[in-house]
């Protein structure tokens, strides 16, 4: 729903169609050669952040995304959503001490299939979290397009605002069967919401459809049946 960067990888639908076909391309290749392209990738990203300033969103997708702990990260809207009478991109971004202190912090992964997911339950075994949920209202279309998925709003134009916290207590973060009641008979889509935040632009139009189809798919070679909640649930 949200990814560590504040913008789209690219700005349309048929832009990104070209990427992803770039990287289905890599989907049935040996391991060993997807770690080498990855490594390869990290060292262009901090050539182009040592040169630009900032990371390529393309190069992150290919396997650039510097190996660092997730729960630092800020994760954003990137395509924007009505805000009421607005437009608005949305953030979720870590406040507690104890998350912005792993912010950019190398996580030692070593070739490990889970080490992210054993990284976040570690902490959550002793620690709580808080975050803000923060909205960067359009003051103009010119420099904050809805159909130019790949442009940052620039915040000297509007700043992220907070409009909530979400926080939570220490807790059993992941379970074999928690993940299996969740992947197998939930969906998430950013259709799910309000009318008042419906999704806009290209992107997210393509993203409705793509999800729906994704949903099928999973509860057909499944066998299961995927329905949404009306009510708070239980999870196992």
């Amino acid at each position: 729903m949200l990814v560590n960067g504040p913008a789209f990888g690219a700005p349309t639908p048929k832009a990104f169609l070209a990427t992803l076909k770039l990287l289905a391309a890599t989907t049935d290749k040996v391991q060993g050669f997807k770690k080498v392209v990855s490594g390869a990738m990290r060292g262009v990203q901090d050539l182009i952040v040592s040169t630009t300033g900032a990371p390529n969103a393309t190069v992150a997708t290919m396997g650039g995304q510097p190996e660092t702990h997730i729960l630092g990260e800020t994760f954003y809207s990137q395509v924007p959503v009505r805000f009421g009478d607005y437009v608005a991109k949305l953030c979720v971004a870590p406040v507690a001490p104890e998350l912005t202190a792993l912010t950019d912090k190398a996580l030692q992964v070593d070739g490990g299939p889970n080490a992210i997911r054993e990284a976040v339950v570690e902490f959550f075994r002793a620690n709580g979290g808080l975050w803000e949920v923060r909205a960067q209202l359009c003051t103009g279309l010119e420099d904050m397009p809805v159909e130019n998925a790949a442009t940052v709003w620039p915040e000297s134009e509007s700043l992220y605002q907070t409009v909530a916290r979400i926080r939570v207590k220490p807790q059993t973060a992941w379970s074999e069967a928690r993940s299996s009641a969740v992947d197998d008979g939930l969906s998430f889509s950013p259709w799910h919401g309000l009318a008042a935040h419906r999704p806009l632009g290209g992107i997210m139009r393509s993203r409705k459809q793509a999800y729906e189809m994704g949903k099928r798919f999973r509860a057909e070679r499944n066998g299961s049946t995927i329905t949404e909640p009306r009510e708070a649930i239980t999870l196992p």
